[in-house]
């Protein structure tokens, strides 16, 4: 708790390490996060669904104990916290972190990424793993080229890779580690997309970063952690931000395209790339700058936009 009173909620998370092979020569996007994306969630419902592709997840009567509704199509069915009145989805308990930007991968080339489970999800665990090695069996890219699921391996709370299976200890965000005194460099490792309404914001105050990361954190903290630990009442904590300034900022706008299926088209989608230099009383911030470093930020997380680093 800060000296204004307000707590980052505890929330415990499991990050996946994905190695996969390559079966036959593979053309994939620069940017794969959407591509995994999607494919882990077809392979996920195969999985985990019972009804059949036929019966629409929205109007299933076993959506509430579905496993594949909780952790891909996660629909409110209870009352929305404040910042999604009027929306039926929670947001996405997961997030995927493939920064490798290969396009041709031969047989017996690997594929590494990061699959983050937060809050719930992680008990889920094990069905992840298998919708894993089953997308990579059913193939990936535009023309399904075959890979193998070669290692799935969890991070502990001692920061070491086991293998998935037994007993794990998650760790809990946010991290313990701080920050320095009075100055940071932020730097956006991925497109970061932040709107206000329909209009995407072309510049970034720290308040908007700070606002929006905010409320990432604490809606997922609602739907799949403590929800009773979650403290709606922070406009003393968003004051604060006056207290810090950005120093410097060398940020530039990043377009990229990806498929969208369920649109049946291909997309343009951009945001922040680059750094901001941060000086103030960051002290307060600490808990919150570091989860983001784990959560993302910002529109597209799930399929790892948004993606921060603080050094110090």
């Amino acid at each position: 708790m800060d000296s204004q009173g307000f707590t980052i909620p505890r929330i415990p998370y499991l990050r996946l390490r994905c190695t996969l092979r390559a079966e036959q020569e593979a053309l994939l996007p620069s940017f794969k996060g959407s591509m995994l994306r999607g494919a882990f969630g077809h392979a996920l419902r195969r999985s985990a669904c019972v009804m059949g592709p036929r019966q629409p997840c929205e109007s299933c009567g076993l959506r509430a104990a579905c496993h594949y509704t909780r952790l891909f199509e996660t629909f409110i069915e209870n009352e929305p916290p404040p910042f999604l009145k009027g929306q039926t989805a929670a947001p996405r308990p997961y997030v995927f972190e493939a920064e490798d930007e290969r396009r041709r991968f031969a047989p017996g080339d690997r594929l590494q990424f990061d699959l983050l489970l937060f809050g719930s999800a992680v008990a889920l665990q094990a069905l992840a793993a298998v919708a894993i090695e089953r997308m990579a069996e059913q193939g990936l890219g535009e023309r399904r080229r075959r890979f193998v699921a070669e290692e799935i391996a969890a991070l502990d709370a001692s920061g070491a890779f086991r293998p998935l299976g037994g007993k794990l200890a998650p760790p809990l965000l946010p991290p313990r580690n701080g920050l320095p005194a009075d100055a940071v460099t932020l730097r956006f490792v991925t497109p970061a997309r932040f709107k206000a309404g329909d209009q995407l914001l072309r510049g970034l105050r720290f308040r908007d970063l700070v606002f929006r990361t905010l409320a990432r954190v604490l809606e997922l903290a609602h739907f799949f952690a403590d929800r009773s630990a979650v403290d709606w009442s922070f406009q003393p904590f968003l004051r604060r931000t006056e207290g810090v300034r950005i120093a410097e900022q060398s940020l530039a706008w990043r377009d990229f395209k990806r498929y969208s299926a369920r649109q049946r088209t291909e997309m343009t989608l951009g945001g922040f790339v680059g750094s901001m230099r941060l000086e103030g009383d960051l002290a307060p911030f600490a808990p919150l700058l570091r989860t983001a470093e784990i959560v993302h930020v910002g529109k597209g997380a799930t399929f790892g936009l948004g993606r921060v680093e603080i050094e110090e």
